[in-house]
């Protein structure tokens, strides 16, 4: 016990370093996600031989990736990287008093009375909790530190498949090579601004009404209808399949060399990896579902609407005009009580959501039934 923890108190993690670092030691090492509360930062790492990343979660307070191996003899190691408000002020672990130290302890001891938590230093001197569960099996060891308002957390844990569920002093060297080539890299707005959008979503969306002071409105969304190939498979067999919120006797099914099916001279099923896409034949627009009906959406002060329609003349726009959250909350109040402008609610808006499912942005565009 003692030579483990000995191994685990050489820990040094890079939690309290220096954003700076080289940029050819950057170039060999896997960015897990970038972070954007309380400043903004790229988790960059190295990964162990016969290891292969997992990303689980990437977003602006939290990451979370596991790094797994074919081997069933490796461990299974877990990586969180959470923002925890209350921690906003705390640079490192060191800043915690006893009081908030023992606080935290209690959380793993709540779950788990038998792990044994001991504390150590890093390389560079940043307070180090080390939680370690060898009593009953699968045995795990959980390293806990804090960044910047920042829960940064490595669990390292034995396989289901392992011929052993102890953790061996090599599997242990493993964890502190990686924890040691963890960096905080300090992150630039491009990077900021391409994980906001890997996590945002776009909607086809029916506004019913918005109130810009209390930033909120009601809209109904709606997204691409995709089927499953064995729904498919039994509509036909069945000759009536759901589209456009219905059920539809199939009358005519006429399948393609490429896959795809066309039902009733109307409707087309075009094959992906996810699924078969509906869209209408003539036009080629996709057929949609209601994914939240009249549901009150909360919108982001800084939420910009910009139109690709002239409301006067109902023609597309050379250049798109943009507006304000309150321009726009004026425009659908506007169009919905006059006969001036196509108005919100004929599937011609898209709105973006963030991660949190806050609305960004709304786009009106034109359409062929405008």
């Amino acid at each position: 016990m003692k030579k483990l923890l000995s191994i685990l108190l050489a820990l040094a993690l890079l939690l309290g370093c220096t954003a700076a670092f080289s940029e050819e030691a950057a170039a060999s090492k896997v960015s897990l996600g970038t972070l954007s509360i309380n400043g903004a930062f790229t988790l960059k790492c190295g990964i162990p031989e016969g290891y292969t990343p997992q990303p689980i979660l990437a977003n602006s307070d939290h990451v979370i990736a596991s790094l797994d191996s074919e081997d069933p003899e490796k461990p299974i190691m877990v990586l969180s990287v959470a923002f925890d408000e209350t921690y906003a002020d705390v640079q490192r672990m060191n800043d915690l008093d006893d009081e908030s130290l023992v606080q935290l302890e209690n959380t793993y001891l709540e779950n788990d009375p038998d792990v044994n938590i001991t504390y150590g230093e890093t390389g560079l001197g940043t307070l180090l909790m080390v939680v370690v569960q060898d009593q009953t099996e699968p045995n795990y060891v959980d390293f806990l530190s804090i960044y910047k308002g920042y829960f940064v957390e490595f669990v390292l844990t034995a396989s289901p498949e392992a011929s052993t569920k102890s953790l061996t002093q090599e599997q242990m060297k493993t964890a502190v090579d990686f924890l040691t080539d963890l960096d905080f890299v300090e992150a630039d707005e491009a990077a900021v601004m391409a994980q906001a959008e890997a996590n945002s979503a776009r909607y086809t969306a029916l506004i019913r009404n918005c109130d810009a002071d209390t930033l909120t409105m009601t809209a109904t969304l709606k997204t691409p209808l995709v089927l499953s190939e064995q729904y498919v498979k039994e509509a036909l067999e069945m000759k009536s399949i759901d589209l456009d919120e219905e059920d539809i006797p199939i009358a005519t099914a006429e399948t393609e060399e490429t896959g795809s099916v066309l039902i009733n001279e109307t409707y087309s099923l075009i094959p992906e990896e996810d699924g078969y896409h509906a869209i209408y034949a003539e036009s080629g627009l996709g057929v949609l579902q209601i994914l939240l009906e009249d549901a009150p959406l909360a919108v982001s002060a800084d939420a910009v609407f910009t139109d690709y329609i002239n409301p006067e003349t109902l023609e597309t726009l050379d250049e798109p005009t943009q507006h304000t959250l309150a321009e726009f909350a004026a425009m659908l109040a506007a169009e919905g009580t006059t006969e001036v402008g196509p108005g919100f609610a004929m599937d011609n808006v898209i709105i973006t959501c963030d991660e949190k499912g806050v609305v960004t942005a709304i786009e009106r565009v034109g359409t062929p039934w405008q």
